[in-house]
């Protein structure tokens, strides 16, 4: 009898983690969902990545973004774009940088962008590529997403995942 009562406690505690960790994820979930609707945007946050923005925006800051027209666009904002196809094997899928200089050609509108930190990293973007605009840095936020991103970090926390289980734990 004694084994089947433990199974209940053990159902009922796993229950309440469950419980636990959903109240704690779902204001992150409404809290997106708000900023998504409010920003008009379908990824209104990124964690920043590598160091050609800095120092304004520096790695492991979180970005907020905005969705804007390409006419909303003035030269010195900063902007989230998509790599165009032609550089997609060279770059990563999404780069923020300031715009330099915006032209139309062909009744086409381009932005040419540039990282702050980086004297020959241009870029010629269509406006259709633009995502959206950098309206908040938010410092070091994204630092220990980053740190779970790399094997070190995918150890411990592997290990602060596990090692609870083992608490009380007799041979």
């Amino acid at each position: 009898m004694a084994d089947g009562s433990s199974r209940y406690h053990d159902r009922l505690m796993l229950l309440s983690k469950v419980k636990k960790l959903c109240l704690c994820f779902l204001p992150l979930f409404l809290g997106y969902l708000f900023l998504q609707n409010t920003l008009n945007i379908e990824e209104p946050l990124a964690v920043s990545t590598g160091k050609s923005m800095e120092p304004k925006i520096r790695e492991g800051d979180i970005l907020v973004f905005r969705g804007v027209t390409p006419e909303e666009i003035e030269v010195g904002d900063v902007i989230l774009f998509e790599v165009p196809e032609e550089m997609g094997e060279l770059l990563p899928p999404r780069i923020t940088h300031r715009v330099i200089e915006i032209r139309w050609e062909n009744g086409e509108l381009f932005f040419r962008t540039k990282g702050d930190n980086a004297p020959l990293d241009t870029y010629e973007i269509p406006a259709g590529n633009v995502v959206g605009l950098n309206v908040a840095v938010i410092p070091f936020v994204g630092l220990p997403l980053l740190y779970a991103q790399r094997p070190i970090g995918m150890i411990v926390i592997l290990f602060l995942v596990v090692a609870p289980q083992f608490r009380g734990y007799e041979r």
